[in-house]
């Protein structure tokens, strides 16, 4: 995992290209899609021409210990903004799978709306905030090789 990491940092890519992947990685590390997230994650940077070891990486911000309070917030804020009820249903009272399958909709909506706002949100300030950083420490240090060409990635 440490060796993982220092790839990570040492990733070589014009700032904007890392501040496109990361964004993108934020995104759909937030999005309910898991086993899709990474490949959503690629994708849609190569798409957007950021940088995909950085996507990639942010893809792992959720996992199974995040993954529980980050949906309930986007499932609380996503009824909110629907004028539902904040109420989560009972799922101790439930029968069987046909239970489950009838509560989808109330439960899939809200959390892909919620999902969706705290991605998008998430994503801006990642790429903001990191476009400005990135751009000072290449400031600082030295640009990685500029081909013209943000989001070819020199690990």
């Amino acid at each position: 995992m440490r060796r993982w990491a220092q790839k990570i940092l040492q990733v070589r890519d014009h700032p904007e290209a890392q501040a496109r992947g990361l964004a993108t990685g934020f995104f759909f590390a937030v999005t309910p899609f898991w086993g899709l997230q990474l490949v959503l994650a690629l994708t849609v940077s190569h798409l957007v021409r950021g940088n995909k070891v950085l996507a990639a990486a942010m893809t792992a911000l959720n996992n199974p210990i995040t993954a529980l309070p980050l949906y309930g917030l986007c499932f609380f804020l996503g009824q909110v903004i629907l004028g539902g009820s904040a109420e989560v249903p009972d799922f101790a009272a439930m029968r069987g799978m046909a239970d489950l399958v009838r509560l989808g909709p109330a439960l899939l909506l809200p959390l892909l709306t919620g999902t969706t706002l705290v991605g998008l949100a998430g994503a801006a300030a990642v790429y903001f905030l990191s476009g400005r950083i990135l751009e000072a420490l290449a400031a600082r240090y030295g640009s990685p090789p500029d081909d013209g060409q943000p989001g070819k990635t020199q690990a």
